[in-house]
């Protein structure tokens, strides 16, 4: 650019945004993808809260795949394949959580909540 009063910014943590600025300009921008951490966070106590009703070695699985996806959505960019695998990891825990609905389905907005990191 010739001009060199321009300001760019550019955001691509967790989907794109680019911002451009000239001279003296206020910008007010925020991206919004429709993804939440309080979300993600509450997801994850709801889970935590029925986990106590199974077999230690069952809620320690869960436990631990649900550390995981917390983890790895903590990282300014997730790894897909990471994520891929969670997903897998996720699938068979339907079948501990029978019997349990809030478990199952809390694995299910889990299990939504992953999904648009991964397209």
């Amino acid at each position: 650019m010739e001009d060199k009063n321009y300001t760019i910014n550019f955001n691509a943590s967790n989907g794109s945004q680019v911002n451009i600025a000239k001279e003296n300009a206020t910008m007010y921008a925020t991206l919004n993808n429709g993804i939440s951490t309080n979300e993600l966070d509450n997801i994850i106590k709801e889970i935590m809260n029925n986990l106590s009703d199974l077999k230690k070695e069952d809620a320690e699985e869960i436990s631990d795949i649900v550390d995981m996806v917390k983890e790895e959505l903590k990282k300014p960019e997730p790894k897909v394949s990471r994520l891929k695998n969670c997903l897998t990891l996720i699938a068979p825990m339907f079948t501990i959580a029978n019997g349990i609905p809030a478990l199952a389905d809390n694995l299910q907005k889990l299990i939504n909540y992953i999904t648009p990191y991964i397209h």
